[in-house]
């Protein structure tokens, strides 16, 4: 096992039983039965090591977005499986890298699923980007605040949001946007 690999594990297993804002470098290559001078030629701080952590991480890799379904389903899948990890960290000073992590899926797959779907030319070219941006934005935010509120509110209620935010840009404002320049 790569010893970058040994340092992500390692953090994820100390989030377990320790806020992440009290995890330290010292603490973390205790964990790995590493010293700090290796921690420090592969990483800056334990900043950089959560960042690492979401530049490894795939959430439903290799699935076409054909479908809402398709991008949303194996998000919350991963969401779900990760909730100690992504709680810990939402609740941290790295909480940013998290909404990042989010937004950067959901930028990726309704950018797929616009090209593959061909809605893309419904939507304009110049409207694109703006649509993207906004669903990403708002889905992103708004699974950060659910995993804040230790997911009070059901699954099924955060799914129905994401469907009323996706249906009324993908479908109703591409019709409305259909033939404006």
């Amino acid at each position: 096992m790569r010893i970058e690999t040994k340092y992500r594990e390692g953090l994820k297993l100390l989030m377990k039983s320790k806020p992440l804002d009290e995890i330290n470098v010292v603490m973390l290559c205790d964990a790995v039965k590493s010293n700090r001078q290796t921690f420090y030629y592969h990483y800056r701080d334990i900043s950089d090591v959560i960042e690492s952590m979401f530049l490894k991480e795939r959430i439903g890799y290799g699935i076409k977005p054909f479908e809402f379904e398709s991008i949303v389903k194996p998000f919350l899948a991963y969401v779900n499986s990760n909730v100690t990890f992504l709680t810990a960290v939402a609740n941290s000073f790295a909480s940013d890298k998290v909404e990042q992590f989010f937004y950067s899926f959901f930028y990726q797959r309704t950018t797929q699923y616009l090209k593959l779907s061909k809605k893309e030319e419904l939507v304009g070219q110049t409207n694109v980007t703006y649509v993207v941006r906004y669903i990403s934005s708002l889905f992103s935010k708004e699974t950060v605040f659910w995993i804040l509120n230790k997911r009070k509110e059901r699954q099924v209620h955060l799914q129905k949001r994401f469907s009323l935010i996706w249906d009324y840009f993908i479908n109703s404002y591409s019709k409305g946007m259909k033939g404006t320049k």
